[in-house]
């Protein structure tokens, strides 16, 4: 932001759970600031607004005529990303959707044709990308420390994080499956250190929990890469205590390794030159900064938009692919990304 450029005002659609991160990342900020909140329950935007110190609106339509409004933030439902996202952009206001774009490939690219035809900067919350042990592993990548990449593991496990039995996200045709609600996450990061597409999922999933449920809150995602690379992406919500936490990232290159598991460890890379370690943390102190710090500046045509359109679209086609793949029990093929 330059010396005379006032923040970028921001108003978030949907105060649920999600919405207080993007919040705090914005109290931590100078280059944008919180100026409005919508929620369906307009009792509860009236809350969060007064005590956010913005304004509190009952519709999006009230919310994206308020000029002080030049980007939004939706944090609501995933089936909702689709028709929220055009109707933002096509007021003209930049967009940052929380994960995933859409719950389809062409709702996707829905999405993604109406920012470009507007020439608006559309970004999607793929919030791991920012994280201290992401950019750190991607910055070994980059600097040819571990050669190229051939093979990545990612294992994000913990306990039951939804609210409860009636929760949209363990209905499939409202969340998309655990596929899109949180797989997303981990198919964008092995694209993006494999430094390729992928082009081929096969995908196992568990009703862990219960086998009421109707998505699979245990799930592994196999990757196959153009180059012969290959990705393991492994997702639980089911484990107990549901306080459970386990985190495991592994690329392995042609010249060396990194790895990380559990959190007080930081990435260690073995090298030709040994072993080196960074003291990263997985906390998301920084994380939702870094992402919003990234949107705005691609809001003020500073940068470009991270992750990238194209990947973010592939995001989507990975999981709908991965989503198949558990109905079907086989592999399926991803098309090139657009």
């Amino acid at each position: 932001m330059t010396e005379h450029e006032s923040p970028l005002g921001v108003g978030i659609v949907g105060v649920g759970g999600i919405a207080l991160s993007h919040m705090a990342a914005l109290r931590a900020m100078t280059s944008a600031q919180l100026v409005a909140v919508c929620d369906v329950d307009a009792a509860r935007a009236t809350e969060v607004a007064h005590l956010q110190r913005c304004t509190g609106y009952g519709s999006l339509e009230e919310l994206l005529a308020d000029d002080e409004v030049e980007a939004v933030i939706v944090c609501t439902p995933n089936m909702t990303h689709e028709q929220l996202g055009v109707q933002v952009l096509r007021a003209g206001k930049h967009l940052l959707m929380e994960k995933p774009l859409a719950l389809t490939s062409d709702g996707a690219r829905t999405v993604a044709a109406e920012a470009t035809a507007r020439d608006l900067a559309l970004a999607v919350g793929h919030s791991h990308r920012f994280s201290d042990q992401s950019l750190a592993i991607r910055e070994l990548i980059d600097a040819g420390d571990i050669g190229t990449p051939r093979f990545v593991r990612i294992v994000m496990n913990g306990g039951w994080i939804w609210p409860g039995w009636q929760a949209w996200m363990l209905n499939p045709e409202l969340s998309g499956g655990h596929s899109l609600h949180n797989g997303v996450h981990l198919v964008d990061l092995a694209s993006w250190w494999m430094g390729e597409p992928a082009t081929s999922v096969f995908s196992v999933g568990q009703h862990a929990t219960s086998e009421a449920l109707e998505i699979h809150d245990y799930l592994v995602m196999e990757l196959g890469f153009a180059s012969g690379g290959s990705a393991v992406c492994e997702i639980s919500r089911g484990e107990r205590p549901r306080s459970t936490g386990y985190l495991e990232l592994t690329v392995v290159g042609t010249d060396g390794i990194a790895a990380r598991t559990w959190d007080a460890e930081g990435v260690l890379a073995w090298t030709d030159a040994g072993l080196t370690a960074w003291s990263v943390t997985g906390s998301a102190d920084r994380t939702f900064v870094r992402e919003l710090e990234a949107f705005v500046a691609a809001a003020r045509r500073e940068a470009d938009v991270v992750p990238p359109l194209s990947a973010a679209i592939h995001a989507v086609d990975i999981a709908v692919a991965s989503e198949e793949s558990l109905r079907a029990g086989r592999t399926i093929e991803i098309g090139a990304p657009a």
